[in-house]
């Protein structure tokens, strides 16, 4: 048992390098096998992975925000002990539950628990792995041949996320950091010339600042919007396509740009919104910097049952054997965002013969 709570261990540092949310983490648990709930000081569920309420006889939905210790007929005083504000050790003993789901028939589970660290440096939350009691050796052996596969899933978001980070800090450098410098030299001009009695000029001065500071806060809202557009949330993603579509044909008027949108908003599940339009970001950007398309074909639409996602464009392609074994973050982190919630990811590209990338998700329950 020590090697499977070192890979715990392994997964909760993973977990608060990377800034994962309780359901992310829940859902990368549920990746390499593991069945997973996350429960607060008081019991309540904050995530619970597929796997781990089926084997409760519920789906995940019914049991978020609910108490854990309302299913637990025997043991409750070990899972108590674990719960109590303060407690902390390195290595949580594991304990057996007595379950009731939702049918009434009783489950004995092995838990393996772990605390999970936050940034204020805090314990809020307890990541409980559940095993049946014939099933540890298997789990065990689960958590093994992961291990690889966690360590290259790790580096990759890693990689992914210091792209990002680098991308916004130079936005913020190149844009807002030199507006800023040059209002910052015209108020201290204005001044100037105000204590020299100079006032009509010092008015005309600020006058033109007042407009730098507008431009400004249009980059900021500009740069809001790309890391999390609220119209996703208040219009939906179709919507929120329209106009990333809008823009990108301002920025690249000499890409032409077809659009093809015959899926329903109703249609489209909310948590795969924010993927499908960092997927459609990230290949479009490829197609007009690096790709030097003149045409871009994006489509999205519901073909029998399956939720269809296509960017084609007409650019020089590229080898797809070598960009894969070199490794490129943003194929990668296409395929991941596509994978990860379920989905199959296809690209096709060859030197001079444009790139299609494509991806499905079922949308039958």
């Amino acid at each position: 048992m020590l090697k499977l709570q070192q890979m715990m261990r392994a997964m909760r540092v993973m977990s608060s390098e990377l800034e994962l949310s309780e359901a992310q983490f829940g859902e990368l648990s549920e990746l390499i096998g593991i069945a997973s709930v996350i429960v607060d000081s008081d019991g309540a569920i904050l995530s619970i992975n597929e796997m781990a309420a089926g084997m409760l006889g519920f789906k995940a939905e019914e049991l978020r925000g609910t108490l854990l210790t309302r299913l637990v007929i025997d043991g409750l005083s070990a899972l108590e002990q674990v719960l109590k504000p303060g407690r902390r050790a390195d290595n949580p003993e594991l304990f057996d539950l007595v379950f009731r789901g939702r049918s009434g028939r009783k489950s004995i589970l092995c838990v393996i628990p772990q605390y999970l660290d936050h940034s204020d440096g805090a314990t809020h939350s307890v990541l409980l792995v559940l095993s049946e009691k014939t099933s540890r050796s298997a789990l065990l052996q689960t958590l093994q041949r992961s291990e690889p596969e966690l360590q290259q899933f790790s580096n990759r978001l890693i990689a992914a996320h210091e792209l990002e980070l680098k991308r916004v800090s130079s936005e913020l450098h190149d844009g807002i950091g030199q507006v800023l410098a040059m209002i910052k030299f015209m108020v201290e001009d204005a001044a100037r010339h105000v204590k020299g009695g100079q006032s009509d000029e010092g008015g005309r001065i600020l006058d033109e600042t007042v407009l730098r500071l507008r431009e400004a806060m249009s980059e900021i809202r500009r740069i809001s919007i790309e890391l999390r557009p609220s119209s996703l949330d208040d219009l939906g993603l179709i919507p929120t396509i329209e106009w990333h579509c809008r823009n990108y044909q301002n920025a690249y008027r000499d890409v032409h740009l077809k659009l093809e949108l015959n899926a329903v908003e109703a249609e489209i599940p909310v948590a795969l919104k924010l993927d499908i339009f960092r997927i459609i970001q990230e290949a479009m950007n490829n197609a007009a910097k690096h790709a030097d398309a003149s045409t871009v074909t994006l489509s999205l639409q519901v073909e029998h049952a399956n939720l269809r996602l296509r960017i084609g464009d007409n650019g020089k392609g590229f080898d797809l054997d070598q960009s894969e074994h070199e490794g490129g973050v943003g194929l990668k982190s296409m395929r991941e965002r596509v994978e990860s919630t379920g989905g199959r990811f296809s690209i096709q590209s060859a030197p001079n013969s444009g790139t299609t990338v494509e991806a499905y998700w079922s949308l039958v329950p």
